[in-house]
């Protein structure tokens, strides 16, 4: 089985996250702190999320507290960080083997300290669903506050020129 599909989903992934990411640096200046807490938290927290899978994937146990943080994110830190971790899952998605894929890997949730059992390639589709669904939810928010976001479509990405 080819990884092509999983290499494509994690480029668009980073792709979208890239895109956000210069979207919330126009971030008025005047906006309120409250607003902008959500609006970046939600940011960093799929970033925290994609750590913590990314932990698991390698075997450890994520080093994180929490994955929603305690304090306003700062977007010049979790930029880096976050494209960072998104090389991490392109090459991981291109290596990966379909036995691989198929391990199941026991784990402890962070925010709640239940268990949880997943396959690695249920990991991956998590990442890339949960990602869509935030990146979506940031998208509502910004448009609600009548400022442009970024786009998230894999028509887009894979348009030439993109």
């Amino acid at each position: 089985m080819s990884n092509a599909i999983l290499v494509s989903l994690f480029e668009h992934k980073a792709w979208c996250n890239a895109g956000l990411a210069e979207a919330l640096r126009a971030l008025p200046a005047d906006l309120d702190r409250k607003t902008r807490g959500l609006i970046l938290g939600t940011f960093e927290h799929t970033h925290l999320v994609d750590r913590a899978f990314k932990a698991r994937l390698e075997g450890v146990a994520p080093d994180l507290p929490a994955v929603v943080g305690d304090r306003m994110a700062d977007l010049d830190s979790l930029i880096p960080a976050m494209a960072e971790t998104d090389a991490w899952f392109v090459d991981y998605a291109g290596k990966v083997t379909a036995d691989e894929l198929a391990r199941i890997v026991d784990f402890t949730y962070i925010i709640d300290g239940e268990p949880g059992r997943m396959t690695k390639a249920d990991m991956l589709g998590h990442l890339i669903t949960h990602g869509a669904s935030h990146r979506g939810a940031i998208g509502r928010m910004l448009a609600e506050l009548k400022l442009r976001g970024a786009s998230d479509m894999m028509t887009t990405f894979r348009r030439p020129g993109a």
